[in-house]
């Protein structure tokens, strides 16, 4: 899991715009956590590994930017497809919501 970790703080840096805190902030947030930069960098260097839900969620900011990396230009529909197949996925008045677990 080490380089999914790797992979969410690249991400977070180069596809979203966000800094490390800015991405711990939304990460603790999402997932109902309290997370401190030190955790970070246990699950980056291997000594812990992250919940599943923070791995599901770190799959869900990744995912989007590795194709694109990846020089695959998924559409909309294309990536909403993607996230049926990985996640439980209900659609209420137009709005995805998407339950990480």
């Amino acid at each position: 899991m080490r380089q999914l970790v790797d992979s969410w703080v690249e991400a977070e840096k180069t596809g979203y715009g966000n800094t490390l805190a800015e991405a711990i902030k939304l990460l603790s947030k999402k997932c109902g956590i309290t997370l401190t930069h030190s955790r970070v960098a246990e699950w980056r260097s291997g000594k812990y590994t992250p919940s599943p839900k923070v791995l599901s969620h770190m799959l869900y900011r990744v995912y989007p930017w590795a194709l694109r990396r990846a020089g695959l230009h998924a559409s909309e529909a294309q990536l909403d497809m993607i996230e049926d197949l990985l996640w439980k996925v209900t659609v209420t008045d137009s709005e995805r919501k998407i339950a990480l677990l």
